[in-house]
């Protein structure tokens, strides 16, 4: 991070300097005193008699200076001569410092949000964009307000492009990072029943989620799906910047076609400058050719090459409990997507079992999901009506909620084998006995279900 003076983020922040020298030298900002590095200025974000031993010990890591309420009457240690700025509200003035970092970089910036498909998006394009350029991106999906200062003040002088994640569940968090974030590519991937617990119906969902063209400027790029029937319902009255669009079904941009799924992952074709380029990418299940397509849609913007293009995505790793195979017992291949789960993500990831499963026996064990609200029993209903229709084999749930899930599947089918389990290791012992050979399955649930460590026990 660049040096700049004390008086520099006092203006910055709308501060009062108190104390110390103006011209102090500041190499960084930090609101979370165990991280404190020498020459950081540290923001009592805790304040209060509580936040007494965290501004000793930021101090003893290094900090050169303080920012305070302006309610803070007295200082826990002598005065040293140090640098304190008072403010208002200690929150309010960090996000504001976040913000003056962040107008210092001009450079690339792409933002996604969506109810799913942020993390694969942001993966895919991180791995375009290296191609020509050093690039930040969120790490892993951390993507609440919370994460999002100490992703920004990661920029450094040698990035030249940076890709952010906007994740919410509350009201005001995909339009406050955005604002912050000022993203010159903005990405709603897809719109579903995520969140809806937090937010209260999904058309406040919907209006959350547009909340990322607050901070597109006026020369910017919104990138939309066209075959998400919530796409339609975003109001983009007052946008000023450009709407670009992908699908598979629908008028597009750029429109992918010829889907083939191999042992490896996934091939498509999209029209590039009126000539059909061929594109692969190393995993599998159409929802992730949608994610492909807003990667495609973003390198277009910022005018990568097909040959750039098709290299980052065929050079794109899957994070984490993200369809990721594994061979397990009686030599059945297990479909690790445990990382989260909300119903248009299940749904999802049945239809890669489905396909991944022609032939053999197809095992579904599905956990809760959370975060569902008022529409918890539907939701859950629906993706097992949605088992139901793509002939899954077998369908084991784990959880309370999940047995709703098959409610909806024995609704729908009458051939399809459904077993229910409160806990894990009962769905644990009893695949562990009765799993036929050579069979395909998929786990996935929320995070709060833990269901990767069903996969560990079938590994």
């Amino acid at each position: 991070m660049s040096k700049v003076t004390v008086d520099e983020l006092r203006e910055a922040i709308g501060g009062n300097l108190i104390k110390g020298d103006p011209n102090t030298m500041v190499t960084g900002i930090m609101s979370r005193y165990h991280l404190v590095k020498p020459g950081m200025l540290y923001f009592d974000v805790k304040g209060g008699r509580g936040g007494n031993l965290n501004i000793i010990e930021a101090l003893k890591k290094g900090a050169v200076g303080l920012v305070i309420s302006k309610h803070k009457k007295v200082l826990p240690f002598k005065d040293t001569g140090i640098p304190v700025i008072t403010v208002p509200k200690v929150r309010e003035a960090f996000w504001r410092a976040v913000g003056f970092y962040r107008n210092k970089h001009d450079i690339p910036v792409v933002g996604v949000t969506g109810t799913s498909g942020k993390t694969t998006t942001k993966e895919m394009i991180a791995s375009i964009f290296r191609r020509r350029w050093k690039t930040l991106k969120t790490v892993g999906n951390l993507n609440l307000p919370c994460f999002v200062p100490e992703h920004v003040l990661r920029l450094r002088s040698g990035y030249q492009a940076a890709v952010f994640e906007i994740g919410m569940n509350r009201p005001g968090h995909v339009s406050g990072q955005s604002r912050l974030l000022r993203p010159k590519v903005g990405i709603i991937t897809h719109i579903g029943q995520g969140h809806v617990e937090h937010l209260g119906t999904p058309e406040d969902v919907i209006r959350e989620k547009a909340g990322i063209m607050e901070g597109i400027p006026g020369d910017g790029y919104l990138i939309l799906n066209a075959d998400d029937p919530n796409t339609k319902k975003v109001d983009l009255t007052g946008f000023k910047g450009q709407i670009l669009y992908y699908g598979l079904k629908n008028k597009a941009d750029y429109k992918a076609c010829d889907i083939e799924t191999g042992e490896l992952g996934t091939s498509f074709s999209v029209i590039l400058n009126g000539k059909k380029d061929r594109f692969f990418i190393p995993t599998f299940g159409t929802h992730n050719v949608y994610n492909a397509l807003a990667a495609i849609t973003t390198a277009r913007v910022f005018g990568f090459t097909a040959g750039e293009i098709r290299k980052g995505l065929a050079g794109y790793r899957k994070p984490p409990m993200r369809l990721q195979l594994h061979k397990g017992i009686k030599n059945c291949t297990l479909i690790n997507d445990t990382y989260n789960a909300n119903p248009d993500s299940v749904m999802a990831g049945l239809e890669v079992l489905s396909s991944l499963g022609r032939g053999k026996t197809a095992v579904a064990v599905l956990g809760n999901m959370l975060e569902q609200g008022r529409y918890a029993k539907e939701s859950h209903r629906r993706v097992g009506q949605k088992a139901a229709e793509l002939k899954v084999d077998w369908l084991v749930t784990v959880g309370a909620l999940a047995r709703e899930i098959a409610k909806g599947a024995a609704r729908g089918t009458k051939d399809m084998k459904i077993w229910s389990f409160l806990l894990r290791q009962q769905a644990v012992e009893f695949l562990k006995n009765n799993l036929p050979n050579n069979a395909v399955v998929l786990v996935k649930g929320s995070r709060g279900a833990f269901l990767e460590r069903v996969v560990r026990h079938l590994r």
